[in-house]
């Protein structure tokens, strides 16, 4: 395992540190540091750049030719970080503890030291990483927005809050599904730099927001747990594969909701963000679809075709159908049958 020490806390100092203990060069470009990974260490890069609110951002984009170990050891209280894995693992240690936590892929983590105990951060090697740091600086973020911080009703706060470091925090859990397109966007506008520099505000901004309601959403029992986390879209897919399968089944929101496990809330926010309509529109189209079949069928009346689709009223169906079609179910059948 390769061990690099980073004695440095602003991101700018980060980069820099980490390039002298990789034994390349660093670049920078209107406040954003970046350096790209040496080929006999592995490939891809590492950036980072501080807001002037507190925030900062740090984006890992590598794979290592060896276990990679980063000791960030700098005796100085140190950041917050919103620690993110949207490809591949990683593990993370205080550097007072021997104990190691994982955060796998598509996990969040908020992780503080305590007092001026730092930080430890391992890549495992030959896997692709897309780790994202989101850094707060507890002294400088309190100050600048100490108002809106004492409005602020979260045990999260109080971790943020924490200027001194007394109290070590660590929370891990499953990323909502904000996050995993995240990184498509952070390098928009890259040559034209004042609007580069303002997306990647923008992109932290968000995080840190985000990160804040999911923490709240974390803490409370699962059933009542409104944000959709990633890992739960595949649950969301199986709903709808049901759906396509049981048309003329019971496809309400409360037994589609027992048979993917998801409360209804999460199975409305994973139907718009999958289908980009809600459950039951998404069963009245299937629906639909699978009558324009059926009705090209002779053996299928109208009637046949409402009870084959799982309807029950006559009148319903056919309002429903000429809105969306443009024709009666009666006038769709003759057209077909001239044809």
């Amino acid at each position: 395992m390769h061990i690099f020490q980073v004695n440095s806390i602003p991101l700018k100092d980060v980069i820099i540190s980490l390039a002298e203990s990789f034994k390349v060069k660093h670049q920078h470009r209107c406040g954003e540091y970046f350096l790209s990974i040496p080929k006999h260490i592995g490939e891809g890069e590492i950036r980072g750049i501080n807001f002037e609110n507190g925030l900062g951002l740090i984006i890992y984009k590598a794979t290592f030719k060896e276990d990679i170990r980063l000791e960030f050891t700098l005796d100085e209280v140190h950041p917050v970080k919103f620690l993110y894995s949207l490809n591949g693992s990683v593990r993370h240690e205080f550097a007072n503890e021997r104990k190691r936590n994982s955060i796998e892929e598509f996990q969040c983590a908020i992780v503080a030291s305590e007092r001026k105990s730092g930080h430890i951060i391992e890549f495992e090697k030959d896997i692709r990483h897309e780790i994202v740091s989101v850094e707060i600086d507890r002294s400088l973020f309190s100050a600048k927005e100490s108002c809106e911080l004492a409005n602020w009703n979260s045990a999260l706060k109080d971790v943020i809050i924490d200027t001194e470091g007394i109290n070590q925090f660590y929370h891990v859990d499953n990323c909502g599904i904000f996050y995993k397109n995240i990184l498509q966007n952070i390098d928009d506008y890259k040559d034209f730099f004042i609007a580069h520099k303002l997306n990647l505000q923008s992109i932290t901004l968000e995080m840190f927001v985000q990160q804040v309601i999911q923490f709240d959403d974390d803490i409370l029992k699962t059933e009542d747990r409104t944000i959709l986390r990633i890992q739960e879209l595949k649950r969301v897919e199986e709903g709808g594969n049901y759906i396509r399968e049981n048309i003329n089944g019971d496809l309400s929101v409360k037994n589609i909701s027992r048979i993917t496990g998801l409360n209804p809330n999460k199975l409305q926010t994973g139907f718009k963000y999958l289908y980009s309509t809600t459950l039951n529109e998404y069963v009245t189209n299937i629906r639909l679809e699978q009558a324009k079949i059926l009705l090209l069928n002779k053996e299928y009346n109208v009637n046949a075709v409402v009870a084959a689709v799982g309807l029950e009223s006559s009148s319903y169906f056919s309002k429903i159908f000429k809105k969306k079609y443009g024709v009666s179910p009666k006038q769709y059948k003759n057209m077909q049958h001239l044809i």
